[in-house]
């Protein structure tokens, strides 16, 4: 699969088999997400993978609650109460997820300061890490689909329970979890786009803009 193939054919995958990873295409798959920028040069960054069967299970329930509290926020309460509503959101979280908890590895994209930048400086140099640590889990996004193998990139999810995370990983207070997801191989690939966001997703030509902003290709 070309690298062109494999962007287009990255999805967000929610549903996983417990078939292995073998370690040579792990390693793969790692190596090309280090492959990526780094601002001033500083790896300001680490993967850690996660694979043992226990560490994996406190990992995924931790997502999955986090995915209900995320729905909790996102979805319209309408007529429910408060109580119904997050009940709803366990529900339709542990119907979508379940299979992350048998996933065979998880993989942590984490922010690790290097105290690159001067004082002032800190602020942009912490948004240069943050970008950096994305641009290494795209890598490894696409990398693991010509690999055959899905991904989903959560950052939202764990946000509620970071610390907790922290705890489960032995993560110091200092190194930040940015990007969380499953690798492993899928019960199918999705196609195409979900309902609900064919009804607003913009093409690529109504994004591309030449020469001055609004003109666009579409």
């Amino acid at each position: 699969m070309d690298v062109f193939e494999a962007i287009r054919k990255r999805k967000a995958v929610r549903t996983y088999t417990d078939r292995p990873v073998p370690d040579d295409v792990l390693d793969r798959v790692l190596r090309a997400a280090l492959q990526a920028p780094t601002g001033s040069g500083s790896q300001a960054w680490s993967l850690l993978v996660v694979r043992d069967e226990a560490t994996r299970l406190q990992v995924a329930d931790l997502v999955i609650a986090g995915g209900a509290k995320y729905f909790a926020e996102m979805r319209p309460r309408r007529d429910a109460t408060p109580e119904e509503h997050e009940a709803e959101c366990v529900a339709y979280a542990e119907k979508i997820l379940p299979t992350y908890r048998i996933a065979p590895v998880w993989v942590m994209g984490l922010l690790v300061p290097r105290g690159n930048y001067p004082e002032t400086m800190a602020e942009g140099g912490y948004v240069d890490d943050l970008l950096s640590v994305a641009f290494a889990m795209e890598n490894l996004f696409v990398a693991a689909r010509a690999e055959g193998l899905g991904t989903v990139p959560t950052s939202a999810f764990q946000r509620f329970e970071k610390d907790r995370l922290r705890e489960i990983v032995g993560l110091p207070a200092d190194v930040d979890p940015v990007l969380v997801t499953p690798l492993g191989y899928p019960e199918s690939f999705p196609e195409g786009l979900p309902p609900a966001l064919k009804r607003s997703y913009r093409g690529w030509k109504s994004l591309v803009h030449d020469d001055s902003w609004g003109n666009t290709r579409d």
